[in-house]
């Protein structure tokens, strides 16, 4: 049993692959424990809890739109009365330093500014909680110290922050307990006269009682047999890896824990070694992966389509097109809503490809009729439809999304719409605590007769959703 139960910051400190980030991700209920559960203020995690937490990513994903928009953004999403915004995110620039950059397009800003920003924007709603995952690792000293400022002005404000870092000197500075990966105790590292056992229940701003030591311990001594994939929240929802798994595991005896992020957001997690392997959707970027050196090897599993889905009323008059680029031009020309994933995951990469080919230059259009979620498939789905708008989706996401209301496929059919899946494992050159074996196991299998006839098995709606086209 592990109690977060100190008032100042609680650092993890750790070498790569230890496991620090998946527990915050754990933590944050972004990833649902293999064994035991997480409970904060005595109840079990659950959607309202997470309503009280933010997270700062060590790669954050900022908007397409002006750092004041960004911080709006958050705020009209939690509630926040128009009337109000405005003077909150004044108050918040002033407090980051950024009130001059206020109108500049986010990102646009240098490394350290945006990762202010992106501070800010975990602060805006005032969290109770608050994760930072290695937040100034690729920051210069003055930048390093804004951001300490901002720790320390979250704290005093009653925030309780647990963060990851490789830097002794700045857990040092910052740290009233630390946590080593591996060792269920905590040290007071900066704070005299404290203790070194979280046995303390001294009213606490916050009281994280974490029944994970099994899922801890065996991220680094692999006291069982799993592996953590790095994967897409497409494949996620649509329910793939729901029905293949569990095979893989009978099979094996491998337990797979996924982590369902955009693709930009699986690799970045892979370089930082969170993860065994990873299975995606955006060639250019896979391959590159490899060539930094990240992944041993890149092979084809799969494929299926992208499509442009609309409302019933069809504003740009696209339905039955089979030129992605001719109805994205016309949606821009009609100024009709168009909702974007925004994160740089593999159908966000898509998209800026096919607006690329059309010659609009839909930054220009940010926050009019082109808006961007910075959510998953999921999510983003959900908020189009709301806003009545286009969204380019993947077949399998929307046949198994369930809040359609007016909207159907409009677009379909045209050959650029080709959406390959790649898998790679991740490197042991680079993270030597990769399960190398497991993960060559299990992309083997994948790649295997046993995994593509899986994957061709699965069904939404008696529909074919995928379609296994790995070279054996």
């Amino acid at each position: 049993m592990l109690d977060l139960a100190c008032h100042g910051p609680t650092v993890i400190l750790g070498p790569n692959g230890a496991g620090k980030s998946l527990l915050l991700r754990v933590l944050h209920g972004l990833i649902r424990p293999g064994t035991g559960t997480v409970y904060q203020d005595g109840q079990v995690l659950d959607r309202a809890a997470r309503a009280r937490q933010a997270m700062v990513f060590q790669h954050p994903v900022l908007l397409r739109r002006s750092v004041a928009a960004n911080l709006a953004f958050v705020l009209h999403r939690r509630g926040i009365p128009r009337r109000v915004r405005a003077d909150r995110v004044a108050a918040l620039l002033d407090h980051g330093g950024l009130s001059e950059k206020a109108r500049q397009p986010a990102r646009s800003l240098s490394g350290g500014e945006a990762q202010r920003l992106a501070f800010l924007r975990a602060m805006a709603c005032a969290p109770e909680v608050l994760f930072l995952d290695e937040p100034t690792s690729a920051l210069d000293p003055a930048s390093t110290a804004g951001i300490e400022h901002l720790i320390r002005a979250a704290v005093a404000a009653g925030m309780r922050v647990v963060m990851v870092t490789h830097d002794i000197g700045q857990a040092k500075r910052l740290a009233e307990e630390v946590v080593f990966p591996g060792r269920p105790v905590f040290s007071s590292a900066a704070k005299p006269g404290g203790s070194a056992v979280s046995g303390r229940r001294s009213d606490p701003v916050i009281r994280w009682i974490c029944c994970i030591l099994c899922l801890w311990a065996s991220m680094v001594v692999a006291e069982s047999r799993f592996i953590v994939l790095q994967s897409t929240t497409s494949i996620q929802n649509s329910g793939l890896l729901d029905a293949i798994l569990p095979i893989f595991k009978a099979e094996t005896g491998i337990d797979v824990r996924v982590v369902a992020v955009g693709t930009g957001q699986a690799l970045r997690n892979a370089e930082n070694g969170d993860g065994d392997v990873v299975l995606i959707h955006a060639r250019e970027a896979e391959v590159a992966f490899v060539a930094a050196g990240w992944g041993v090897e890149r092979r084809d599993v799969m494929y299926n389509d992208f499509v442009l889905i609309g409302p019933d009323v069809d504003p740009a008059v696209v339905s039955g097109m089979t030129d992605i680029i001719a109805a994205l031009r016309a949606i821009a020309e009609a100024e009709a809503i168009f909702v974007s994933r925004g994160d740089d995951s593999g159908t966000h990469m898509a998209e800026r490809r096919f607006w690329q080919a059309s010659g609009v230059e839909v930054p220009d259009a940010s926050g009019t009729w082109y808006r961007e979620t910075g959510a998953g498939m999921g999510a983003t789905l959900n908020i189009g439809v709301g806003m009545r708008a286009y969204i380019l989706t993947d077949r399998a996401s929307w046949i198994a999304f369930g809040n359609k209301g007016t909207h159907h496929i409009m677009v379909e059919k045209d050959p650029r719409l080709f959406n390959q899946y790649g898998v790679i494992p991740v490197s042991p050159d680079r993270h030597p605590m990769v399960k190398v074996a497991e993960a060559m196991t299990f992309v083997d299998w994948l790649t295997g007769i046993p995994g593509q006839a899986a994957i061709a098995a699965f069904r939404l709606d008696g529909t074919q959703v995928f379609f296994p086209n790995a070279s054996h």
